[in-house]
């Protein structure tokens, strides 16, 4: 399943720009903004596609781990229901592996994550062992990912309607994590919207808002339901590369427009991404690229997701789409 090609476009736009205007994706995308806005509406409320935003790591700040669970027989579901309500957990994705669960949690520091998260985790009832990967780089997240569906000219122009991080990272905002949860839920929120959330004027609220995005505190990025993308497959691997092609390895999976992650780890392996693909097929394609990249990889672990029933911080159903339950922290 694929949505039709005028759906796709206006996804593009938003993976570029989150938060262009109506008028300004009119010029670009040659419709009325009053079409573009009802097509949106449409979307979002039938759960294809949202916008959210999440917590950027600057300074050193902020833990990322990814945790693969076995369950004890017969308690998969119960288990599911209480990770998929943590908040920490932000992603949570059922594994045709060894592990029947895999989470990527986030917390505030490493003391948080091990104490607080990976404890919860470890005790819940249903769950027989866990297995813990901490992320000691970010190279890619799930912005990154991009459909091929606008022109080169497109893409370049939507870029203009995005602020990037470019800034130093200072001071912060003021009801940062007031800002983030209003932009988690609705990452198009207007001005009143988040002023009300924040309890500030609506142009102090846009300024705090472009603030925490220019300085990487803050990322926004347009979600789109996976069955519905034309990539149904996700597989996330685990290998290992010889630090001095690290970066070659990296830059080769860069390449890939739909990337979600790429990220170095501790544990016996250090790479570790996460692409969607067309068909299972596409697999053996992606691994020999990247041997030709840096010939030193060696692939310890791909692992096709069966369902993905969280993703950062949204509840999804059965066949992608977003439930529009959104847990916060």
């Amino acid at each position: 399943m694929e949505l039709p090609a005028e759906d796709l476009e206006l996804v593009h736009a938003l993976q570029i720009a989150p938060r262009a205007t109506w008028t300004q994706l009119s010029a670009i995308l040659g419709r009325h903004p009053a079409t573009l806005a009802a097509r949106w509406e449409r979307l979002r409320t039938e759960g294809y596609t949202w916008v959210t935003a999440h917590a950027g790591t600057v300074g050193g700040d902020g833990c990322a781990a990814f945790i693969g669970v076995e369950c004890l027989p017969g308690r998969r579901e119960e288990v599911l229901g209480r990770l998929c309500a943590m908040a920490p957990i932000a992603t949570v994705e059922e594994s045709a592996r060894d592990w029947d669960l895999r989470l990527t949690a986030l917390a505030r520091s490493w003391q948080e994550m091990s104490r607080d998260v990976l404890a919860a985790v470890r005790q819940d009832p249903g769950v027989a062992r866990v297995r813990m990967n901490v992320v000691t780089r970010l190279f890619v997240t799930g912005n990154h990912l991009r459909l091929d569906v606008l022109s080169a000219q497109q893409q370049r122009d939507l870029q203009a309607f995005h602020p990037r991080a470019t800034r130093e990272p200072g001071s912060t905002p003021p009801a940062m994590d007031a800002l983030l949860r209003v932009l988690q839920n609705d990452g198009r929120a207007t001005s009143a919207q988040i002023a009300e959330a924040t309890g500030s004027h609506p142009t102090t609220a846009m300024r705090h808002l472009r603030l925490a995005v220019e300085t990487g505190l803050v990322h926004l990025r347009c979600e789109l339901a996976q069955e519905f993308s034309g990539y149904p497959v996700a597989c996330q691997w685990y290998v290992r590369v010889a630090p001095g092609q690290l970066q070659s390895a990296v830059e080769y999976l860069r390449g890939f427009r739909t990337l979600r992650l790429c990220a170095s780890t501790t544990g016996d392996t250090n790479l570790t991404f996460l692409l969607w693909l067309r068909s299972p097929e596409a697999v053996l394609g992606v691994e020999s690229g990247l041997q030709s990249a840096a010939s030193s990889v060696q692939v310890v672990e791909s692992d096709v997701g069966v369902r993905t029933h969280k993703r950062m911080g949204w509840l999804l159903r059965e066949d992608s789409r977003a439930t529009g339950q959104v847990v916060t922290q």
